[in-house]
């Protein structure tokens, strides 16, 4: 029990298409794990199934003491624990604990991008395809911000999160070509 308590979740990087792999493994070494997996329908040229398909590709939850790391990196179909720099960072149980509310509701789920407050992004379809702006949220939907810098004016419109996509840069700074907003 005390180990119980010394314990937290962590995110653990699998190898490509092994995640009910190292899950098993991980359980059959007592570790508590959470694969995070979906029913979904998959459609083939000659049948429909139902299958089950990992919310994070590449990655499941377990739940350890730091001081079983090296057990958990040497267990099949394990990478690595996901970490920054040398320090493993354990996932909130808050967070774990609504994951499992997503899979156990039975809801269509989809993927989505991770977006922020303030994030550049690129519009992906529509007729707005290829348009970049900034992210802001109001009133639990998302809005961009799309801004002419020399005129110090920008327009904003509500737009659906998936046809977002980040534009990931070097730095957190915005170009020079955006404005800010406000």
């Amino acid at each position: 029990m005390s180990q119980l308590k010394s314990s937290h979740w962590y995110a653990v990087r699998v190898r490509s298409r092994c995640e009910k792999l190292a899950a098993s493994s991980l359980l059959a070494r007592d570790f508590e794990v959470f694969p995070a997996l979906m029913a979904q329908r998959r459609v083939w040229v000659d049948r429909v199934r139902t299958v089950e398909m990992p919310l994070f590709p590449g990655y499941i939850f377990a739940r350890f003491a730091s001081s079983c790391l090296r057990e958990v990196e040497r267990t099949s179909g394990v990478a690595a624990v996901v970490r920054f720099g040398e320090e493993c960072c354990p996932v909130d149980d808050a967070e774990i604990a609504a994951l499992r509310r997503v899979v156990d509701s039975g809801l269509a789920v989809q993927r989505a991008p991770f977006l922020r407050v303030g994030r550049s992004v690129m519009v992906k379809y529509g007729p707005l395809a290829g348009v970049r702006g900034l992210v802001l949220e109001i009133k639990n939907r998302y809005r961009i911000v799309v801004s002419v810098a020399l005129l110090q004016r920008a327009v904003a419109m509500d737009i659906d999160e998936a046809m977002l996509e980040p534009l990931w840069s070097p730095t957190s700074e915005l170009p020079p070509v955006w404005a800010p907003v406000g």
